[in-house]
């Protein structure tokens, strides 16, 4: 490494909204750090107050429309003049241990475009996914590798990417809401010769699902662009005919699913399928979750 705190060399770039609760914890992982960039995508809690009493030098950024993960964190990144930005989600922590290990990796492979490192989830389990060339669908590992290893996918929890290759490979895809949006920019960066790899030397933990407080209106906001991002996703992979026949599909189970929630009286079963079913049928008619 070279001889400098390698927290010099990194920026912090992280999405919150509605993460009161679950913020303070990411932000003691990166007290050390002296560029900490936070884009808030419309929190009405107090995200910001927290964030801000959390870290001394946090610079915080507030969207006046939230367009997903994929935008926020392009944004940030946007920002950094950094040889690296450490990409995190709020409900993670790790140790200084951790990111040095991520940095060390990243200097012995100067090609590589991220570094993550294990992850335990909220369970105390070993949380793992990994992708071979040429797949589109990440699953967890079955043997745990000694050593640094190249795989097709990094989860988004934890990565430190190397900024100049980040920008080559075009940063997130803004019309994945949110999740696949790390898999669709590990696929890209595979594609464009940038190795991915995860090093077993660096751990950090992931409680995932605790980012944001859910309130029925980000419930439905959530599904509705999940879905749009989803079939987007699958149209980019396997082609417009497909993701239209798999868009289709989908609004039918979805509305039946829908019919069998308000028949049997349970209403969040009810909301979310209607939700999924016209995000759906909206992307089969050509359309956007934004009105873009």
């Amino acid at each position: 490494m070279k001889k400098t705190n390698f927290w010099d060399r990194i920026t912090v770039v992280l999405v919150a909204r509605n993460s009161e609760k679950i913020l303070p914890t990411s932000l003691r992982s990166v007290a050390r750090a002296r560029r900490v960039i936070l884009i808030d995508a419309l929190s009405t809690d107090e995200t910001i107050a927290v964030a801000q009493s959390n870290h001394n030098s946090i610079n915080v950024i507030k969207l006046v429309e939230d367009r997903g993960l994929g935008e926020g964190t392009n944004r940030g990144f946007s920002i950094a003049k950094t040889e690296y930005v450490l990409n995190i989600n709020p409900d993670t922590k790790f140790s200084d241990n951790c990111i040095k290990q991520l940095v060390l990796t990243a200097d012995a492979n100067p090609n590589a475009a991220g570094i993550a490192p294990i992850l335990t989830n909220s369970n105390d389990k070993i949380d793992l996914s990994v992708m071979g060339p040429w797949e589109k669908r990440h699953h967890a590992i079955s043997i745990l590798p000694e050593g640094p290893f190249c795989t097709w996918f990094l989860t988004g929890a934890i990565v430190l990417w190397r900024l100049s290759i980040f920008q080559k490979i075009g940063g997130f895809d803004e019309d994945i809401f949110l999740y696949n949006e790390d898999t669709d920019l590990s696929i890209r960066a595979m594609q464009k010769g940038y190795p991915l790899i995860i090093d077993p030397a660096a751990k950090g933990y992931h409680f995932g699902g605790h980012s944001e407080e859910m309130s029925l209106k980000s419930r439905i906001r959530r599904d509705k662009n999940m879905m749009w991002g989803f079939l987007h996703f699958e149209r980019k992979y396997t082609g417009s005919r497909e993701a239209k026949r798999i868009a289709l599909k989908t609004c039918y189970n979805c509305c039946k699913e829908s019919l069998i929630g308000f028949l049997s009286l349970r209403f969040r079963k009810f909301i979310t399928n209607l939700v999924k079913a016209k995000a759906a049928f909206s992307f089969y008619r050509g359309g956007s979750p934004w009105g873009r």
